[in-house]
Parts: structure tokens; C-alpha cells; sequence
């Protein structure tokens, strides 16, 4: 038990996608920087700047498990530096007329950066798919509870009647609409950048601008137009969207634990026996998935400031700042990962209970149709005072507890407005949901 650290902990590793720490391992990580070096390598051959045979060695050895991962972690002690180590290892596993030509004209976070592109790819491919299988469930359940009335309320309090239908069409419009900015910002964040140490291609013979186009091609990528080391405003708009998709998460999470508080009962996330909610309240049925996935919302946005302050970079490279990246875009990939992961879950497995959202939308005894009462009156009134008639209608239906269609005819009794309205019809709230069940289609036609 000499874990540490919230990804490999007994205790809180099972928060976290497998396959995203996979892809952001030690091993995937080097195994990335390798496939960079082989790309650049090959590039330079095909251009004519080194020799085939060396660089055809070159992408053979580019293999992680060739090299040794404890003398790499003392080296990059010993050295204080996280590339070099390995550079000698492979140098070694190459051979010495090889190894002359690895790494030609490039520097370690020309090989970093673009070996981060490629894990993030991964992870973004990841992702899609993912946000595909959640925006399905959640095509399923609008679709399948679309007529199921349900109290609309702001501000934590009953406002008037939608569908849980409605509800769930709005959560996955914004879903819908974040996988859409990650498709568009991936179009500039996934780059390659080859520019050397101070970005201008110095040591590479006046090839630089092709040796990193044919390296973009290698790797299907798109070129950098400028590599400017002290840039990264494009891989930052990149990650902040993750940012944006946490608090949807985190939004959604949060309405499902309200909604399943024992008052209110109308979802509930799945259970299975042997899920345990308390250690001395055996009764327990805590909404412990969606709680995880706030926090991990909550540790995801949280590291949106840390990207955007790396990219704040002092003159033509700053390892102070892109240090910062190196360490938090592992972490944000992997909570952006386990959150759609997560919320899948969540929204494949929720229990509905209609009897229950039945039974709290009357729960006011029709107050919550105030709206559709003023509507009517106001046909003959005007709004302005038909809403001051609902107003003292509410008010007093609240404090002298009495029903709302009692206090509306006494309302109207007093102001002597003739009393037409067939109160019981409009204070059925099947009446009031407006265009919820439409705004649903509309929203799953897309």
C-alpha cells in the first residue's frame, strides 16, 4: 500500500479512466517523444539531411520497451533534466553511426509538445466516442420521459410545469455543444512544431519548414504556420474546454443529488446490492456517483487557470511556465476522460420516478399554475391586473391555508370580476406544459 497520489490509490483510483492513465503513463508518454524522434527522423531522410539507413534504425529502435524505465528515472534525477537520459538510452540502443542523426536540429520541448499533441489526440478520440454514447442515452431518456410531467423550478423553488423529457433534451444540447468546440479546437491545437531552440529552424539547413510538414504528414498532424516555443494560446482554448464541459457535468451531477433527496425522490442514480452509503446508517442510498463526479468536475476546473498561466511565457522559452503544462495536462485528460466516462453512466443508468414527480408538482395545490390563472384573466383584465389578483390570491392561499382555487374566487369576488374561469381545468398542470414535448423533438433531430 505505498500508493500515492489520486490516480494509482486504492482508495480513489476507481474515480479515474483506465484507459486515460494508460495514455498518460510514463511508458505511453516516452513511447510518444520516441514516435516524434522517428517522425523527424524519417522527414530529414526523405528531404536528404541524413542518411536513410540511419534513420530507418531510428524508427525501428523507437520502442519504449527497449529501454530501460528505472536507469531513465535516476538519470533524469541525476541530470535534473526529463529528456536527455532518455536520448541516451536510445542513442545506445541505436547504435553509434544511428544515433549521430537522432534529434537533428530539434529541441526537447519541440519533442514534448508534439508528443503531447499525440496522447491528447488519443484521449480527444476517447472522448468523442464517449460524448457520443452519452448524448445517446441521453436521446433515450428525453425521448422515453418527454411526456412525463415534472415541477419546472428556479431558484430552488416550484415555478411552473415542463417534462423531465425537457429537462434532459436541455442537458444534452449542451453536451451536443461542447463535443462540436473540442472538434473545432482540436483543428488548431493539434499541431506539430519543429522550430528548434529558439523556433526558427537554426540547425536545420534551411529545410526546417519542410522537415516539419513532412514530420505533420508522418504523424497526421497540421504544421505549425509559425513555431513560436512561447506559444501554446491554441492548446490552452483546447484544454479550457474541458474546463466548460466539467460544469455541465458538475451541473448535472448536482441536479440529480437534489432530485434524488429523500423529499423529493424523482430520480435516482442506479444501485446495486452491496452498495454501501454509510458506515452507521444502514439505510442509506447515497447518490455516490454523482457526488465523485462533482468533485472530479470541481479538480478539473480548477486546473483551468494553471493553462492559461502557461502560456504567460518569457521570451522565446520559459520552462518555469511550460513546466506547468507538462505536469496538468496529463491530469486534466484523464479527468475530462473519467467525467464523460462517468457521466455516461450516470445518465444510461438513472431511475425515473414519474408517481413521484406527479405527486410533488401538486404538492402546492396548484400554485404552481399561478401563471396559466393570470394568463386567462389577463384575457379579460389585462396582465398587470390579473397578476396583482394571482398575487393576493397566492399570497393569501399561503398564509391563511386555504386552496388557490378557493383564494382566487375570493380575490375575484372582491374586486367584483365576474367569475368564469373553469379553475379546476386550468390548475391541471397536463395543460401548462407548453411546448416541452416539441422543444424535445426538435433538440433529437439533431
Amino acid at each position: 500500500m505505498a500508493s500515492v497520489g489520486m490516480f494509482d490509490s486504492c482508495i480513489t483510483g476507481h474515480w479515474f479512466s483506465q484507459k486515460a492513465k494508460d495514455i498518460w503513463s510514463d511508458s505511453n508518454t516516452i513511447q510518444s517523444w520516441l514516435d516524434v524522434e522517428a517522425a523527424l527522423a524519417l522527414a530529414q531522410a526523405k528531404l536528404g539531411m541524413i542518411p536513410k539507413s540511419a534513420a530507418d534504425i531510428i524508427a525501428k529502435k523507437a520502442d519504449v520497451k527497449l529501454l530501460d524505465a528505472d536507469k531513465i528515472s535516476a538519470g533524469i534525477k541525476e541530470t535534473m533534466h526529463p529528456f536527455v537520459p532518455v536520448l541516451r538510452q536510445y542513442e545506445a540502443v541505436c547504435g553509434t553511426e544511428a544515433a549521430s542523426y537522432i534529434h537533428w536540429g530539434a529541441t526537447t520541448q519541440n519533442i514534448f509538445d508534439t508528443g503531447a499533441v499525440l496522447q491528447l489526440r488519443e484521449t480527444h478520440n476517447i472522448i468523442l466516442s464517449d460524448l457520443d454514447n452519452v448524448l445517446n442515452a441521453m436521446a433515450k431518456l428525453a425521448a422515453d420521459t418527454k411526456n412525463i410531467p415534472q415541477a419546472g423550478r428556479t431558484h430552488g423553488q416550484h415555478a411552473l410545469p415542463i417534462t423531465f423529457g425537457f429537462k434532459v433534451a436541455g442537458w444534452r444540447a449542451e453536451i451536443r455543444r461542447h463535443k462540436t468546440r473540442l472538434i473545432q479546437a482540436a483543428e488548431d491545437a493539434f499541431i506539430v512544431t519543429m522550430g528548434g531552440a529558439v523556433g526558427v529552424f537554426s540547425a536545420m539547413g534551411g529545410n526546417g519548414r519542410n522537415v516539419q510538414d513532412e514530420v505533420a504528414e508522418l504523424l497526421n498532424l497540421k504544421s505549425s504556420s509559425i513555431p513560436v516555443r512561447s506559444s501554446c494560446d491554441s492548446l490552452a482554448a483546447y484544454i479550457n474546454i474541458f474546463g466548460l464541459l466539467a460544469a455541465t457535468v458538475e451541473k448535472i451531477s448536482e441536479e440529480v443529488i437534489f432530485l434524488q433527496r429523500t423529499e423529493i425522490a424523482e430520480v435516482e442514480e442506479s444501485f446495486h446490492h452491496g452498495k454501501v452509503g454509510s458506515s452507521t446508517m444502514s439505510q442509506k442510498r447515497n447518490p455516490q456517483h454523482a457526488q465523485n463526479l462533482v468533485g472530479v468536475s470541481q479538480l478539473l476546473r480548477s486546473r483551468m487557470m494553471l493553462a492559461n498561466t502557461s502560456m504567460i511565457r518569457m521570451n522565446e522559452g520559459d520552462a518555469a511556465e511550460s513546466n506547468i503544462l507538462d505536469v496538468s495536462l496529463p491530469e486534466v485528460s484523464i479527468f475530462a476522460v473519467s467525467l464523460v466516462e462517468g457521466l455516461y453512466k450516470l445518465i444510461s443508468g438513472l431511475n425515473v420516478y414519474p408517481e413521484n414527480m406527479k405527486k410533488n408538482l401538486n404538492i402546492s395545490g396548484g400554485l404552481i399554475l399561478s401563471e396559466a390563472v393570470m394568463m386567462q384573466l389577463a384575457e379579460h383584465i389585462g396582465r398587470p391586473a390579473a397578476h396583482h389578483i394571482l398575487y393576493e390570491a397566492a399570497m393569501n392561499s399561503i398564509e391563511k391555508k386555504i386552496t388557490f382555487a378557493e383564494s382566487i374566487h375570493d380575490e375575484l369576488n372582491k374586486e367584483n370580476i365576474p367569475d368564469t374561469l373553469d379553475i379546476n381545468k386550468i390548475l391541471d398542470p397536463l395543460h401548462y406544459l407548453g411546448e416541452s414535448a416539441e422543444c424535445v423533438d426538435d433538440e433529437l433531430k439533431k
